[in-house]
Order: structure tokens, then sequence, then C-alpha cells
């Protein structure tokens, strides 16, 4: 801490400490002293914040940082700076986050990895349920079950019955334990059908080989399959929701298509490190709350079929713990090691 910093810090205990001293109503010296904590929670942001994202740029979840945090800018008249931290299937970014305890001038924008990880890796340095404090879910969509227009199958049954037929059905993703990965390993468990997965290195180096049918398609975004779908270079099989796209109205849901309680949401939510003052985790709950209900944002993700805002604070958090609970099941089941 700054000398300057420190040296206010002391005198604020010390003129708290004498008015307890010197005053008989102890509730009015301490409630004095409570006032003194509230105006320092209420001018955060004090400096600007930084946006932790554990993905490369250009893709939904920088889109979605990149949004909020300029609508955060807006509301606080403080900086909001995004920060690219991509690798190692989000650990980089996120453990650096872990370890800014305290800091509540740092955010991490964290997807459905964050609940996967936990059952996929051996060695994670942070803990989840620990380390960091849900503040809430930025923007959440279900993914599409996509296909090259060259691939005979037209619904999800099709499809899950050449592969018990042995064919070779293999479904591409952006790497292990991502949310498209998690989806197929559910179908297959569900389904009990021999599904190959075909890993790529995120981004959109899997387009290709899905629109040449090299692959048999995907459980992609759709702000990334719907321009290719309207291009006409994807077949789109199935929705991942528990109800249909309003986007595309005329696709079923994957329950609906014969696989019951198939459902799979992609999500991306802020979270702070641990060991913040509560005071000032009400206030960034509030700003996040307040920028999720702009509703200019709001309309631009909806023309892709992404909602925005949702769950805030511990109803966050118990969603997140939702998630790690469903996909540790899913690795557990399907026996899947991050680290081989």
């Amino acid at each position: 801490m700054p000398t300057s910093s420190f040296t206010k810090t002391s005198r604020r205990k010390s003129w708290c400490l004498r008015l307890l001293q010197a005053v008989p109503a102890l509730t009015v010296a301490t409630a004095l002293c409570a006032a003194t904590g509230v105006a320092q929670a209420e001018a955060w942001p004090s400096k600007p914040v930084r946006v932790v994202v554990p993905y490369g740029p250009g893709g939904i979840a920088d889109i979605s940082a990149r949004s909020i945090a300029q609508k955060m800018s807006e509301i606080t008249g403080q900086s909001f700076i995004v920060e690219n931290r991509p690798g190692a299937d989000t650990r980089i970014g996120t453990e650096a986050v872990s370890r800014e305890q305290g800091n509540d001038h740092v955010m991490l924008l964290a997807g459905g990895g964050f609940a996967v990880n936990n059952a996929l890796f051996d060695d994670l340095r942070y803990n989840t349920a620990t380390d960091f404090v849900p503040l809430g879910l930025v923007v959440s969509n279900p993914l599409l079950l996509v296909s090259g227009k060259s691939q005979p199958y037209n619904s999800v049954m099709e499809l899950v019955e050449a592969a018990k037929a042995g064919e070779n059905i293999t479904l591409a993703s952006g790497g292990k334990g991502t949310l498209s990965h998690m989806s197929m390993e559910l179908l297959a468990a569900n389904m009990h059908a021999p599904i190959t997965h075909v890993p790529y290195k995120g981004g959109s180096a899997h387009t290709a080989d899905v629109v040449s049918g090299l692959v048999t398609g995907i459980f992609e975004n759709p702000s990334s399959s719907l321009p290719l779908i309207r291009a006409d270079k994807y077949k789109v099989i199935a929705t991942t929701g528990a109800t249909r796209n309003p986007v595309l109205p005329d696709v079923p849901t994957v329950a609906e298509s014969g696989v019951p309680g198939f459902e799979v949401i992609n999500w991306f939510g802020l979270f702070a490190p641990a060991g913040i003052p509560e005071a000032s985790i009400d206030k960034m709950v509030s700003v996040v709350s307040e920028a999720l209900n702009d509703e200019a944002l709001r309309q631009r993700f909806a023309s892709e079929g992404v909602s925005v805002g949702g769950y805030l604070g511990k109803d966050f958090g118990k969603f997140v713990a939702d998630e790690t609970v469903k996909w540790g099941e899913i690795v557990k089941a399907q026996n899947i090691r991050g680290n081989e």
C-alpha cells in the first residue's frame, strides 16, 4: 500500500478510536465510523478496472466483455479495460485473477469452462468455489447442432442411429472441455452412441472442415453459425435449449428430437477475486446489473439469439455451482481427462 494511503487509513482508524473512547453514546460513534466505510465503498471504482478475458479477441466472450465494459464505464465515469489472456483452456487468465485476492479493481469474464475445468484437470492452481466472487450472468444462449450441407443427417436421431450402426460420426469442438465438446459428450452418454470428438484450437479453425463435410458437424454458438446458416453453408439440425430459439423457430430442440432432458446453455459471467469487502461487492453487483439492463445492449445480442443478463450475485453463484456438478458428472462418466 502506498505511504499516502496507509497514512490516511491510519488517521481514519485513529479518529474512530478516539471518538469511541470520548463519546459515551457508542452507537453514535459506531454509526459515524461505519458511514466513513460506506463513503469509501460508494467511491468504487476509484481507478481503472481491468476485465480479464481468458479467451482470444473476436469471439462472443470478447464481444460480451467489451460491450458490458463500455456500459459500466458510462455508468461510473471510470475506465474498464478489457485484457485478453487466452491459453491453457482458459486457465492462464483465470489463474491470474485468482491471485488478485482483495483487489476490487479487477474482474474475470468466465464461461462454461469455468464450471468444467474443476473436474477436467487435476492440477488447477485455483478453486472456482473459494477464490472467486460471482457478480452476474452477462450473456447466455443455447448452442446449435449444425453440419455441412452435404451431410445426409437431418435430425438428431438420424445422426445417433448412424453412429450406433457403425458409421464414423465425428463432431468438432473448439478444444477439450469447451461447451461444444461437453455437449457432444452429453449426447453420446445419454444415447450410448459412439461419437468421435475432433478438437480444434478454438476460433473458427473448424469451419472449413464442417462446411466441406470432413467432420460431421459441431455444437456451435448462434453468433458464429447463423451467418453460415444464412449463407446456405451450414445445415442446422437442432438447438440445445429447453425451448426453441426464437431466431430459428422451426428448428427443434435436442430434447424434442428424442433425447429427453437434454439442455445445454452457453454462458459468460463476471467474477471478482475473493477477499473483497461486502460493501464493494454490493456496489460491483449493482453496476453490473445496471449495465445489463441497457435496452440497446439487449437488442443487439437478441438479433443473434443471445440473451443478456439473468442471475446476479449469490443466485449466479448457485447457477455456476449447479453447472459444475452437472459437467463434473459427465466428465467422470465419459472418463475425460484434460491432462492427457
